[in-house]
């Protein structure tokens, strides 16, 4: 029964229903400001099995306590559930889940967003993405367990 049981602990977590390795490590932006969302974004790539966009384009708009947004997955309000994290509420599926703000460059033109899950990953960005920071932004997907093959750009 030893060996048995010693042979279980080698097997590991069970796999994922999402687009990441649920074992690998995942973290959010602690001085993230849900305020420096406000304005115009696009998508610029997400986890997604069909349709040319999740979000496609949103419209963030701080307000007390929270973040409103309107996009093509529909009309949200995004509530601080813990740094660098937000709760989504008017949303069905995957994107109901907590939102982690995985990375944002310096300036908020670029934004990097996913769940624990696994189930809904995107990168967002208010116009053009440039290489660099595309490049980045690949790289903290991949470093929280995506699969950055199953990644998809989106068409607008």
């Amino acid at each position: 029964m030893i060996p048995a049981l010693l042979l279980a602990g080698c097997l590991g977590a069970p796999a994922s229903d999402g687009y990441r390795d649920a074992t690998a490590p995942i973290s959010s932006i602690a001085l993230f400001d849900s305020a420096k969302l406000a304005g115009e974004w696009r998508e610029v790539a997400s986890f997604r099995e069909a349709g040319a966009c999740l979000v496609c384009r949103a419209r963030f708009a701080a307000t007390p306590g929270g973040v409103e947004m309107q996009s093509a997955a529909g009309q949200a309000r995004l509530v601080p559930a813990g740094p660098g994290r937000l709760a989504p509420k008017g949303l069905k599926g995957a994107l109901s889940e907590p939102w982690w703000v995985l990375w944002v460059d310096a300036d908020y033109r670029t934004l990097v967003i996913g769940t624990p899950s696994g189930r809904f990953g995107a990168i967002l960005d208010r116009g053009e993405i440039g290489p660099d920071r595309r490049r980045a932004a690949e790289e903290i997907l991949r470093w929280a367990g995506y699969d950055i093959a199953r990644l998809r750009a989106a068409a607008m």
